[in-house]
């Protein structure tokens, strides 16, 4: 977590999304605004090249929907990949993921009102009659709280730990944002299975962080073992409820790698490389301490 001494005032060093807290350039926060803005490049890129479909304004309405769930994902991946390598400046790109996430979402929010036409009392209605609205629209105002309070003067005004918290919101908006993505779409499901593996994996972790050594190999690796196990079961129940599919022909497909590896498996392998960087970590600082004394 963030717990560097706030400064006297709101606006801070790393104000710049290239900096780090010293007003100098980080090369991995660099990296890491390219890669946020990359998305944004691709769609301009495939709009101007005309292969958006009939209803580009759909599309984008979808694309941009899709990202901000993405990025919500990759924000909350920081913490167990920081915590099993031990390499703490990972904490820089956190707030920039988490941004980014948001930033995604009012686009997302605010391609729907045009595509509405503004019609404001309809989009009002919208809300209240259309649960995956309803859920969208508070999972977005609760991005937009964490992404007010997300800098160092409201971890000062706040205090650490309710600052901590407060910031635990993630999860709920990513849950809601979830339900969102599950309520719209009708025949795959996969990457919302994926994007909600990868939660139950991170919530895992977020839970083990309670234990002495929260990177330990082996709970690790039993997390990713437990992760797996529930997204194939996420899985199962989406296409029980959105199609009626036979559940055991969903559980075999998990099994069956001729035609596509099931999110199960890459929320499992995600486990499973923490567990190998936690390792490889331990190792290496064995080794470091072995030789200098």
């Amino acid at each position: 977590m963030n717990r560097a001494a706030p400064p006297a005032h709101f606006f801070s060093a790393d104000l710049l999304p290239w900096t780090d807290r010293a007003g100098r350039l980080s090369w991995l926060k660099l990296i890491t605004l390219i890669f946020c803005l990359a998305p944004i490049a691709l769609m301009t890129y495939k709009g101007m090249a005309g292969m958006w479909s009939a209803k580009p304004l759909t599309a984008l309405i979808r694309e941009t929907g899709d990202w901000a769930v993405r990025f919500i994902a990759l924000s909350l991946l920081i913490t167990p990949l920081r915590y099993a390598s031990r390499w703490n400046r990972l904490i820089l790109i956190r707030r920039m993921l988490g941004l980014t996430a948001l930033a995604y979402t009012l686009i997302h929010v605010i391609l729907y009102v045009i595509d509405r036409e503004f019609a404001l009392l309809t989009i009002l209605f919208d809300l209240v009659l259309r649960l995956y609205l309803t859920l969208g629209l508070i999972a977005t105002l609760i991005l937009i709280a964490l992404g007010i309070t997300s800098n160092s003067y409201w971890i000062g005004r706040l205090g650490a730990a309710k600052w901590n918290k407060l910031h635990l919101w993630t999860y709920p908006a990513a849950l809601l944002s979830l339900l969102h993505v599950f309520l719209v779409i009708r025949l795959n499901g996969f990457e919302a299975s994926l994007i909600s593996g990868l939660l139950v994996l991170f919530a895992g972790f977020r839970y083990l962080r309670q234990s002495p050594d929260p990177a330990a190999p082996l709970k690790l690796l039993a997390l990713a073992i437990l992760a797996g196990l529930l997204t194939a079961m996420i899985e199962v129940i989406f296409y029980q409820l959105a199609t009626g599919v036979d559940p055991m022909r969903v559980l075999r497909a998990n099994l069956d790698f001729s035609y596509e590896i099931r999110p199960s498996w890459w929320v499992f392998l995600l486990g499973v490389t923490l567990t190998a960087i936690a390792l490889i970590e331990r190792a290496w600082t064995a080794r470091t301490k072995s030789r200098t004394a």
